[in-house]
């Protein structure tokens, strides 16, 4: 039989000779088995806790295109160690035809699925183990108050350091406090974060062997974080002295162990101690941001209660200067159509790259932008013919979505068959008509008629017509609202009830004119008003 090896590790402190070790045991028991051996697969440093594992992936490819008959490893922990992923695999590979051979299984015994699923809960339960005297001795570390491991930026690793403890990395350390400082004085995370990337600033996590950051560099998460999780550079606890262990734990999928989800621990069973001796900022620049955040979340309270979208209140800066900023786009590249000069929008893309990034130069002045963007809505919003229109979509959908009724003849069929045996049951003496067994009984047969009333009863059809008919009022009070607010000077309130009519405005341009298109026109808006109960109508996009 031709057979396949395969070797896996799942730690980088394990040596890399430890798939040599593993594939000289396996090419060993193919040779007494009698198989040929003609693949080899392996995984370096990585669970068998996953099946996300490229060389595990690859053998199950050649398996499925039949290049073996047989998979050979030293044991069956080194292909799984969850039960998981192990049953439905067994299964695939007996229907594939393909053996399974280490030294605990033998798929081709009839006792292999026995033994499979003990060897496969063992294997589960041993890395579960593994964890939780990892954990044991982490706390047990903590309690000291010694390095229970991790890494933060602005520090060297215990693991890495000369005395043995975490020290102050100087270089990095600087890079904090300006981040603090910038933004106690006002600056926003996501501005910090693209000016540490243009002054080439390596990014936390940058020089750990993780090809993401490194590609990536700064992001503004990496700075304002999650203050409850304590996640964040500005959220880090020790910056100021304090070291918590134990604020959080990570729970593994049991599906997939590479898949996990960080769970908050109760406070109570935090383990916090104070070392000066880690401090990087001062108390005085530590409370100056965590007022400012939650200044911010106020902000962002605030704006929600005045009817913005929590994703639109959530940009918590000053906002754009104008009307339109943030709304235009280019409809060449997509790229913001952004001032540039005094008074004129041109499209960022060509801007900063030229005709080698977008070859469209034209600019358009903000006056004529805002101008035709607020004609456009009120013409529509006032236009019999847009109402019309809406009142035609409306009715056609409500004709294509008639109502049904609810479906209880399963819950009906039940509560009949339990009515019958209890009565059944108390006539013929087998039980007692206790208080309690009447009182099931009465429960049961109420809820009996109810249903069966309901499913009687014929389903009526939404009436729409005063919705309809408001339709034109609806209208005018949106230009009025619109008007009140651009004639108040509120300019943030403006462009997103501006954004709730047409979404974005995209901007194309020949020789002879500039035309601007919005996402959905506001008869999608109205219509939305309109079949408030009918979420599936809805618009579509327009020239403003």
């Amino acid at each position: 039989m031709r057979a396949a090896i395969y070797g896996r590790y799942s730690s980088d402190l394990q040596r890399e000779q430890s798939i040599e070790d593993q594939f000289r045991v396996a090419e060993r028991l193919a040779e007494r088995h009698g198989f040929v051996v003609v693949a080899r697969f392996n995984d370096k440093a990585i669970s068998g806790g996953t099946a996300q594992r490229p060389g595990y992936q690859q053998m199950l490819t050649a398996a499925r295109a039949h290049e073996f008959e047989v998979i050979v490893a030293e044991d069956a922990s080194r292909l799984w160690r969850n039960l998981a992923e192990q049953a439905p695999r067994l299964a695939e590979l007996s229907d594939l035809g393909i053996a399974v051979v280490t030294h605990d299984l033998d798929t081709r015994h009839e006792s292999a699925e026995i033994m499979g699923a003990v060897g496969g809960a063992m294997a589960t339960a041993y890395r579960k183990e593994i964890g939780r005297r990892t954990r044991r001795g982490l706390e047990g570390l903590a309690r000291a108050g010694k390095s229970a491991g991790g890494r933060s930026y602005g520090y060297v690793p215990a693991a890495l350091s000369a005395s043995g403890e975490v020290e102050i990395d100087e270089q990095q350390a600087a890079i904090v406090r300006r981040v603090f400082q910038l933004y106690a004085d006002g600056h926003a995370p996501r501005g910090i974060a693209s000016a540490l990337n243009r002054e080439g600033v390596p990014s936390p996590g940058s020089t750990w062997g993780r090809e993401l950051r490194r590609k990536r560099g700064w992001v503004h998460s990496a700075i304002n974080g999650n203050p409850a999780r304590g996640l964040g550079i500005l959220n880090n606890d020790v910056y100021r002295g304090v070291v918590v262990w134990n604020r959080s734990r990570w729970i593994r999928s049991a599906a997939d162990s590479s898949k996990r989800r960080q769970v908050l621990n109760p406070r109570k069973e935090w383990i916090t101690r104070q070392d000066e001796r880690l401090r990087i900022v001062s108390e005085e620049l530590w409370q100056r941001v965590k007022a400012r955040q939650a200044a911010q979340t106020h902000r962002i309270g605030e704006r929600v209660s005045r009817g913005m979208s929590k994703g639109a209140a959530i940009r918590t800066g000053t906002g754009g200067k104008f009307l339109l900023s943030g709304l235009l786009r280019c409809g060449h590249c997509g790229s913001a159509y952004a001032i540039a000069g005094v008074d004129r929008y041109a499209c960022s893309g060509h801007t900063s790259g030229g005709d080698a990034l977008c070859g469209n130069n034209a600019m358009l002045r903000r006056q004529v932008a805002e101008a035709e963007v607020l004609a456009g809505i009120k013409r529509d919003l006032r236009s019999p013919e847009v109402i019309d229109e809406i009142v035609r979509r409306v009715r056609a959908a409500l004709r294509a979505r008639k109502p049904s009724a609810p479906d209880h003849a399963g819950r009906i069929k039940q509560l009949r068959a339990e009515v019958e045996n209890l009565a059944d049951a108390i006539a013929s003496g087998a039980l007692r008509a206790s208080p309690t067994l009447a009182a099931k009984l009465t429960a049961a047969e109420a809820e009996l008629e109810r249903l069966t009333a309901a499913q009687a009863e014929p389903v009526r059809a939404v009436d729409v017509t005063p919705i309809l008919a408001d339709l034109p009022a609806r209208a005018r009070r949106a230009v009025e609202r619109l008007e009140e607010t651009l004639a108040a000077g509120d300019i943030p309130r403006a462009r997103e009830e501006i954004r709730t009519h047409v979404g974005t405005v995209t901007i194309e341009a020949d020789e002879r004119q500039l035309r601007l298109y919005g996402e959905r026109n506001v008869a999608a808006m109205l219509l939305r008003a309109a079949g408030a109960a009918h979420s599936s109508i809805d618009g579509s996009g327009g020239r403003i």
